[in-house]
């Protein structure tokens, strides 16, 4: 049952094309720009660290003052598999997690929808920010994800007041 080792291969057989290797840098310095970009242009809203993840997903966390006050952050998420840009409400823990998701089940959402809660997933609120990203051209993805990112948390600190 233990295929550790068959992936393990596949795996460096794939790192022998130098392809993964090169799609990771790229992911990891986009979003490294993004983040300097973020707190530059918001430093009132600074960005946490860089979670690079396991080849999953990839993310950064802003806490605007307003959700911050409420244990809350949103994260702009990148997913490896889907090739996509998310954004989500996600809160300091669970308990808070379920807090608003039972707050918000009672409101009108718009064109959002939240999230099932359970295992593994942090999201209140999830919602595609970018479904095809172009990396090569990182400047005007930067801009376009710190522009939606905007929308939505003015969005988000509209439902959870």
């Amino acid at each position: 049952m233990n295929n550790l080792n068959r992936h393990i291969k596949h795996y460096n057989q794939q790192l022998s094309l130098g392809h993964i290797q090169k799609a990771y840098r790229g992911i990891m310095e986009m979003m490294s720009q993004l983040k300097i970009a973020w707190d530059n242009q918001y430093p009132e809203t600074p960005s946490g660290s860089l979670y690079a993840g396991y080849m999953d997903m990839t993310f950064i966390s802003v806490k605007p003052a307003v959700l911050s006050d409420m244990d809350l952050r949103v994260s702009i998420v990148y997913l490896h598999e889907s090739h996509t840009f998310e954004l989500w409400l996600v809160a300091r823990n669970r308990k808070i997690q379920s807090q608003i998701h039972d707050l918000l089940k009672k409101k009108d959402l718009g064109k959002y929808t939240l999230s099932e809660l359970g295992p593994g997933i942090d999201s209140i609120i999830a919602m595609t920010c970018i479904a095809d990203p172009d990396f090569d051209n990182t400047e005007k993805l930067v801009m376009e994800i710190i522009e939606k990112t905007q929308h939505f948390i003015t969005d988000m600190v509209g439902l959870v007041r």
